[in-house]
């Protein structure tokens, strides 16, 4: 009986590091809706990584969106007085659906602006 659960445990094991990471891919678009591909990614790539160039003037803008899987990633974001670039790094599973880290929302950004709303609600009935 022993053995038996000896034998489960290291193919629980094996099973977890077999399984890889998927992120979405795509080279250069101009569209995150071009940047949907599904990849499984190799087992020492722990990351899906998403870059954005954008740039403009005026009425005139620009942005290449590429994702990719990765073994090393650092999240930076720069911006000059025309030009913006961002990279996002995540690792779960199709984590890098959005091709602006900016517009993510966030819970706690939520939460609190509900809060607000609902305070201003409750001192505007009494």
């Amino acid at each position: 009986m022993a053995d038996l659960r000896v034998v489960l445990v290291l193919t629980a094991l094996c099973i977890g590091t077999a399984v890889s990471l998927t992120c979405y891919t795509c080279s250069g678009q101009s569209t995150n809706t071009n940047c949907m591909t599904a990849t499984n990614c190799t087992a020492s790539q722990t990351y899906c990584k998403t870059s954005v160039i954008a740039g403009g003037i005026g009425s005139l803008s620009a942005a290449t969106i590429t994702k990719s899987c990765e073994s090393i990633c650092t999240s930076v974001s720069l911006s000059a007085i025309v030009v913006s670039t961002s990279v996002s790094c995540c690792s779960t599973d199709l984590c890098n659906t959005s091709g602006a880290a900016g517009i993510k929302p966030s819970s706690i950004g939520l939460a609190l602006s509900l809060g607000f709303v609902l305070l201003l609600l409750r001192k505007s009935s009494l």
